[in-house]
């Protein structure tokens, strides 16, 4: 408590409360390039081991459209809505960082033109330059696109089994009453929450007096009532318990970067000699100054505790140390039993 409260002053400098906002959405969208690619990479692959089938090749027109698709409508549809979201201070106004949603509006623009060039790198990089490399299948990048894409969908189940079975508040639902009656949140805001906006997102809760009441804290080792709350998995957040909703324990944002470090899996391997040099060590320092911006961050915003990011990364280097392993296994088992040759 005493470290989240200390790191929570930085939401009153300017500077860093808009650099803490551009990492929580960025967290949010960041692993989706790094989850194209290297799905892109498996099918490119499979494309070239069936000798260029026109079956394989009209399968990877349609993926690479259904990409834009769905990344253009998804975006599209966000930013037009951004200025609008109603947090429950009122249409317009972001509850997170007691300012307008217009800002919240600028930053993801911003990042969906920043993603959306990478994307388009990307693309090019893979359809029409590393598809015609010669070493592809001999140099196991397919397996290599199967590890990274199986360690992430693995973290990202357990932390997404975990969050709804702890339940555990965000911080700023256990500061609640603080920030509600700070000089920031504006009066209108505050009647507007007590009349309307806590049945849309119930940040805290209002007791019999009328009088408003943040969330009891709980450690992240603690049950928030699982058999209690889980029926209201499905409903508006402002209708089920206060706190359980935020499911805040583990950190989803840390998990979006280890996707980052997952495509280190085609990089490195001695092995397959792959040296590290020093623009990959370039990478590594490049990751983990991002990651422990993005841990900070979220710290800072009140989305998070110490713990909750803290054991992701935790859970996610110790996957990382056994899935290539295990992986690897699985494989070789594979291609003795079947006589293939399948990398």
């Amino acid at each position: 408590m005493q470290i989240n409260t200390w790191f929570a002053k930085g939401m009153d400098n300017y500077t860093i409360k808009i650099i803490v906002w551009i990492y929580e959405e960025l967290g949010m969208t960041q692993s989706v390039v790094f989850i194209f690619g290297f799905v892109s990479v498996i099918i490119e692959i499979t494309y070239i081991s069936s000798d260029k089938n026109k079956k394989w090749k009209v399968f990877l027109t349609i993926y690479y459209f259904g990409w834009l698709v769905v990344w253009l409508t998804y975006n599209l549809i966000d930013i037009i809505n951004a200025p609008n979201r109603d947090d429950g201070y009122g249409p317009g106004v972001n509850v997170w960082f007691l300012d307008s949603q217009k800002k919240r509006q600028y930053i993801i623009i911003a990042l969906f033109i920043i993603e959306s060039i990478s994307f388009g790198a990307l693309f090019y990089y893979l359809r029409f330059k590393f598809s015609k490399r010669t070493d592809l299948i001999q140099n196991g990048y397919r397996v290599d696109a199967i590890k990274a894409i199986t360690i992430y969908l693995l973290s990202s189940v357990v932390v997404w089994i975990m969050k709804p079975t702890f339940g555990r508040p965000y911080f700023y639902s256990v500061d609640f009453v603080n920030i509600f009656n700070s000089d920031q949140t504006q009066t209108e805001w505050k009647d507007y929450w007590i009349q309307t906006g806590h049945t849309i997102r119930s940040w805290g809760y209002i007791n019999k007096d009328g009088v408003v009441e943040s969330v009891p804290y709980k450690e992240w080792w603690q049950i928030n009532d699982f058999f209690g709350n889980i029926r209201s998995l499905f409903k508006p957040l402002g209708t089920g318990e206060p706190g359980w909703w935020n499911m805040d324990f583990p950190s989803g944002h840390m998990n979006s970067c280890f996707a980052i470090l997952f495509s280190g899996y085609f990089f490195l391997g001695e092995k397959k000699n792959r040296q590290i040099n020093w623009y990959k060590w370039l990478f590594i320092g490049f990751w983990f100054l991002h990651i422990n911006v993005m841990q900070y961050t979220q710290i800072i915003s009140r989305t998070h505790w110490i713990t909750d990011t803290s054991f992701t990364i935790s859970v996610s280097l110790l996957m990382l140390i056994v899935n290539g392993i295990i992986i690897d296994k699985i494989v070789g088992k594979y291609n003795l039993k079947h006589n293939k040759n399948f990398r």
